[in-house]
């Protein structure tokens, strides 16, 4: 992952090719996380505010075994908190995790010489993961509720992200996670705030 050092390169990764491919198009840093973006074919200007959050990653000792889906163990991996809390999932290591990335490779390869642009690939070993039912609550009572997430990737095929908000306020000293597992009992992870 290229790391964004830029209030320019942020503005580029969020508009992406409409401004970087843009002929005429004008962008410039004004000082204070503002950037004015203009495109001659609009009949207005943008002002974009970026405001750079810290990403803290909450103390977890070790992977925090789940339970199982379709026979390959998975865990907690990492809570961090920004302007979201992030909690992820992935696979832990391991033969059933080789056999399953295994037979999820041989299906891409065969997806891959099918050659059926119509036909979706085969879904990321990952997106199990996601269907996990989970809840996310503080020692002040917050409601989280899901906002996105991601599950899947080349390098990443069992690594599931999940975001929740809103961003734990200032009053909360503890962020509770837990997960109900199809096949097993809950899970609950309790975790100190900074």
């Amino acid at each position: 992952m290229a790391v964004v050092t830029t209030l320019i390169e942020v503005v580029n990764s969020l508009f992406g090719a409409r401004v970087s491919g843009s002929p005429g198009r004008s962008m410039s840093a004004l000082g204070d996380g503002a950037i004015h973006l203009e495109f001659p074919e609009d009949d207005h200007v943008y002002l974009v505010t970026v405001r750079q959050i810290p990403r803290t990653v909450l103390p977890l000792d070790r992977p925090v075994a789940l339970g199982e889906l379709a026979g390959v163990p998975f865990q907690l991996v990492r809570v961090a908190v920004a302007n979201h809390v992030e909690v992820t999932l992935d696979a832990a290591a391991g033969p059933a995790r080789d056999a399953a990335l295994g037979a999820y490779q041989q299906l891409f390869r065969q997806w891959e010489q099918d050659g059926d642009v119509d036909r979706h690939p085969p879904a990321w070993p990952a997106e199990q993961l996601r269907a996990v039912p989970s809840t996310v609550s503080d020692d002040v009572g917050t409601v989280y509720r899901f906002q996105s997430g991601e599950a899947g990737g080349p390098g990443t095929e069992f690594r599931a992200r999940s975001n929740y908000l809103p961003t734990p306020p200032a009053g909360a000293t503890a962020l509770s996670l837990r997960f109900t597992p199809r096949d097993g009992a809950p899970v609950e992870v309790e975790l100190p705030l900074p």
